[in-house]
């Protein structure tokens, strides 16, 4: 039961975050690591739970979240949230980066740190910025934190306007960032601009 929920979490993520590709069934399963039938009863049920909504494209049916709810979208939210699969080291850098929160609309930790631990070459960050004007600031803690750790950060400084041009623009860092991402803060905003930006 735990895994068929893992397995909704990440079918969610997948087809919020990865919105340019159209994802049915077969295509899915490959990511979930599930069958052909797994995968159609885990997207059939999301579908007559009115979770995500369906578009029939000759003999295929693809399925995207319904973002006219406002359950979803707080489903979401909840599913970013969640940092529980993490191991401890990254955990401790997600601490380590909440000194940043009370200058920033939204942190995202992403890049190889995710994946590789302490055998990343460096830690990447995203600081969605409340002012523009507070990167100097937030740039010089950056530096502190520097001096004492063996990884260094690798900031990406962009306002919220800046993030949804980039995200319209279909900029390639930038959706590969929300694919792969950690949401440390602002995960609100990190929803609902994803969401804007697919309703347009």
């Amino acid at each position: 039961m735990a895994s068929n929920h893992k397995n909704i979490e990440k079918a969610l993520k997948i087809l919020f975050t990865d919105y340019l590709h159209s994802y049915n069934a077969f295509s899915l399963k490959g990511h979930l690591a599930m069958s052909d039938v797994g995968s159609l009863k885990l997207l059939r049920r999301l579908k007559q739970q009115n979770i995500v909504t369906s578009k029939n494209m000759g003999n295929a049916i693809f399925y995207r979240p319904n973002l006219e709810r406002m359950y979803v979208l707080k489903l979401l939210e909840l599913i970013f949230l969640d940092h529980s699969y993490l191991s401890n080291y990254v955990k401790g850098w997600i601490e380590e980066l909440k000194v940043f929160i009370p200058k920033t609309k939204a942190l995202l930790l992403y890049g190889s740190i995710l994946t590789k631990d302490k055998k990343a070459a460096d830690v990447d960050v995203c600081f969605i910025l409340k002012d523009a004007e507070d990167y100097q600031e937030i740039q010089k803690e950056v530096n502190k934190i520097n001096i004492r750790n063996r990884l260094k950060i690798h900031s990406l400084y962009l306002t919220p306007q800046e993030f949804e041009k980039k995200l319209i623009g279909q900029d390639a860092v930038t959706l590969n960032l929300i694919k792969t991402c950690i949401v440390i803060h602002g995960v609100e905003l990190f929803v609902k601009t994803i969401a804007k930006v697919q309703k347009r």
